[in-house]
């Protein structure tokens, strides 16, 4: 046998001296049987690499490209040097057409955006929790769904708004359509690291319930611990941010503790001093969470479920003009927050509740991009906000594109 394996080596030799020149399939097949004979490649013979996204990026698939060659018999190597030349030259042509493998490149990953985080304090809760164990509370988890009365507009998208202003529903629709002016985004592209959105809290310490079907009517609804309060549900909107390449300001600042009287005006500061060494800002966003109780003490769950997760909803909120409200570009925020609303219905359904369109102020006539957004309501889970953050987070990119790149 071993006779016969160096008549075949040699005469594979020959072969491959004759055609080592060529690139054709022939050529191609003797090299790999003489390979095969000598033991330098296994009978599989194909080499595969990998490469994948840098892990700085968004995680994207990687892509396999194999490098093989021609195919080989599963038969012993003798069998495959007996093939008739005829035979042999159809066989390896196929092979190394099969072996061929064409592979798009994958798309350059996405620059991740940069988190400026400002004024975070590691607050402190010494609340002990599991004292609060009287469950006569109610709670109701349910989507508000749409509605169908005089007050609703329904947008393009099928998202509504609830109007509660003398502005007509005619008009406040038309102008829906219309993109909002929010600075210049010439020259801006995603990845860079001048913040486009600032996140900022005026009841920073809002918090929520632990979850269930009841609660303990006493249990508290603030906390002063970060990972607990709404300054977490503004890291899951940044970082949401950032993982799409756009670049934001988190200012953690606590504005209602110790005193709770006052905290619009304090806010108000930290938002002025915010676009005032951030110049790049286009929109910001006061995060908040609701506290919605029925007249018998049931506390209110608004929910969605979004990809298969229970997710919090959310609502906006913006405020018109008024000799009260003094809000004169008041129409450029409900132009932002229909945007909002119109990307949040297109790629999650019913997460958004109808926007509230109110004569209300809430610092928003300080800056044409500035809206209020409640997060859930003291029902929710901390999860299921936490959710609604991410989510918002994509929402708000969204928007962000659309304005850097107007149809």
């Amino acid at each position: 046998m071993g006779k016969l394996k160096s008549i075949l080596i040699g005469a594979a030799a020959i072969c491959c001296a004759v055609l080592s020149g060529t690139s054709t399939a022939a050529g191609e097949f003797v090299r790999n049987a003489a390979y095969l004979s000598a033991g330098v490649v296994d009978e599989e013979g194909s080499v595969s690499s990998e490469t994948s996204a840098d892990e700085s990026s968004v995680p994207t698939e990687s892509s396999h490209i194999s490098e093989s060659v021609p195919e080989t018999s599963t038969e012993s190597s003798s069998a495959s040097a007996s093939y008739s030349s005829s035979n042999t030259s159809a066989d390896a042509e196929s092979s190394a057409s099969d072996s061929i493998v064409t592979s798009t490149p994958p798309p350059a990953p996405q620059k991740r955006g940069k988190v400026i985080t400002k004024n975070r304090v590691d607050g402190t809760d010494d609340e002990d929790y599991s004292q609060y164990t009287n469950k006569s509370g109610i709670i109701e988890r349910l989507n508000f769904g749409y509605f169908d009365n005089p007050n609703i507009i329904t947008l393009s998208s099928g998202a509504q708004i609830r109007n509660l202003t003398e502005d007509t529903n005619e008009d406040l629709l038309a102008a829906s359509a219309e993109l909002p002016e929010l600075g210049s985004f010439e020259g801006f592209k995603l990845g860079s690291e001048e913040p486009q959105v600032l996140i900022y809290h005026t009841h920073t310490s809002e918090s929520f319930l632990p979850g269930g079907d009841s609660f303990d009517p006493e249990y508290p609804i603030r906390s002063s611990d970060d990972s607990r309060n709404m300054i977490a549900i503004g890291d899951a909107i940044c970082n949401a941010l950032a993982e799409r390449g756009v670049s934001c300001v988190h200012d953690c600042r606590v504005h209602d503790y110790p005193m709770f009287t006052g905290a619009y005006y304090r806010s108000a500061d930290t938002m002025l001093e915010d676009l005032e060494e951030y110049p790049s800002i286009k929109i910001a966003i006061d995060i908040h969470r609701d506290g919605i109780l029925n007249s018998d003490g049931t506390a209110i769950a608004p929910i969605a479920e979004i990809n298969g997760k229970t997710a919090a909803q959310f609502m906006i909120i913006t405020g018109c003009d008024s000799p009260e409200t003094e809000i004169p570009e008041y129409m450029t925020n409900f132009k932002l927050s229909c945007l909002l609303q119109n990307c949040a219905e297109t790629a999650y359904p019913t997460l958004a509740r109808p926007m509230l369109f109110d004569y209300r102020n809430y610092n928003q006539s300080l800056f044409a991009g500035d809206l209020l957004i409640e997060v859930g309501s003291q029902g929710n889970t901390l999860d299921e906000a936490l959710y609604t953050g991410e989510l918002i987070g994509n929402v708000l990119a969204d928007a962000v594109e659309r304005l850097a790149a107007p149809e």
